[in-house]
């Protein structure tokens, strides 16, 4: 029976183990930190349902994944360019809402319970090397990034509710967002980077904004924050070893959106070991087409600044169906297709590891 090892206990790396062993591998999972999910400080995110007309739950349990965490869904959002507010509801949620960290009701920590549960073998605290590995699954490199978020984490009596700011005071070619759910709230500036941004002071006017818009009763405040990278190109195999996840690029470049392309790349590297299959084949089929469209919405992000942002409320105020438009914008398009090599140049000499 083959072992097969892992190098990092992250949402891809769980994701291909519990797969492999539920296929009779022994999988070994190293992780240099002391727990999963360690990286993060228990800001909630979500957990996008409109990249793909599969529900991302069902998309998850066709992956092997339960759902053994806290996930709630949602069906309405408030948008807002920091003085007219659009509140849009759909049929269907438009995310899931998850929380990162350590905490029993996390993502990460689920992730762990089920691999544990299959008989994976997790190394906490465990330095490896990647001449050692089969699949890398590290997550960004601390000094190489392409996006940063600021904010911050905190308890409140608030009512659940979903925001989304679009505002180029509050955030740098990117976007800010309240989120609170079951007395618990993230409010977070998403900013793309450019040499010497303040991302402490975007979140400041984010917190000024947001907090004049909606009466929120923030209590026992945590700050919280991450990082994204962008290949110039996705690093799928590199001397035999299959990257997933971040490690391998795989992210949503307009507004970096994450963790789906995460558990579907874990997923996709396990059933090309499993099956014999060309994993960097796989990838294409499944999510490449999806990648190349948010670069060239990233590029006409930046293009037109906040004239992007106008269009997109008044579209959502036009159509009211905010899912369906945001499914629209992440699928290719004739044009999209066009765009697409201009946008990748354009963006490589802004962003040194753009796509």
């Amino acid at each position: 029976m083959k072992n097969i090892k892992i190098m990092g206990a992250g949402l891809s790396g769980l994701s291909a183990a519990i797969n492999l062993v539920r296929a009779g591998y022994i999988v070994d999972v190293f992780e240099k930190r002391d727990d999963c999910g360690r990286r993060f400080l228990g800001d909630l995110e979500g957990f996008e349902n409109w990249s793909s007309s599969i529900d991302a739950i069902d998309e998850l349990r066709s992956m092997n994944v339960k759902v053994n965490f806290d996930c709630s869904p949602f069906k309405a959002i408030c948008l807002t360019d920091g003085k007219k507010l659009l509140k849009n509801t759909c049929s269907k949620p438009i995310f899931y809402l998850v929380k990162r960290g350590v905490d029993d009701n996390s993502l990460d920590q689920g992730l762990k319970n089920q691999a544990i549960d299959l008989g994976v073998n997790i190394h906490f605290n465990s330095e490896t090397k990647k001449e050692n590995m089969d699949i890398i699954s590290t997550g960004v490199a601390e000094n190489k990034y392409s996006a940063i978020a600021k904010g911050i984490s905190f308890e409140t009596e608030s009512d659940d509710i979903a925001v989304a700011l679009l505002n180029k005071k509050a955030s740098n070619n990117g976007y800010s967002y309240l989120l609170i759910s079951k007395g618990y709230g993230t409010m977070c500036s998403i900013n793309f980077y450019e040499t010497g941004i303040n991302a402490n002071a975007y979140f400041k006017k984010t917190y000024e904004i947001i907090t004049k818009l909606f009466d929120i009763d923030i209590k026992n405040e945590e700050n919280v924050g991450g990082i994204g990278c962008f290949l110039q190109k996705p690093r799928l195999v590199e001397n035999n070893k299959i990257y997933t996840g971040e490690a391998a690029g795989l992210q949503d470049y307009l507004w970096g959106f994450g963790m789906r392309y995460a558990v579907t790349s874990g997923f996709l590297a396990a059933l090309s070991i499993i099956e014999y299959k060309d994993y960097e084949k796989l990838i294409e089929q499944r999510l490449s087409s999806r990648l190349k469209t948010s670069v060239v919405n990233r590029f006409i992000v930046e293009k037109l600044g906040d004239r992007y942002y106008a269009l997109l409320l008044r579209f959502a105020k036009k159509y009211n169906i905010w899912i369906d438009l945001l499914h629209r914008r992440y699928n290719p398009s004739w044009y999209s297709r066009i765009i697409y090599p201009f946008a990748r140049w354009s963006l490589s000499q802004k962003y040194i590891n753009s796509p």
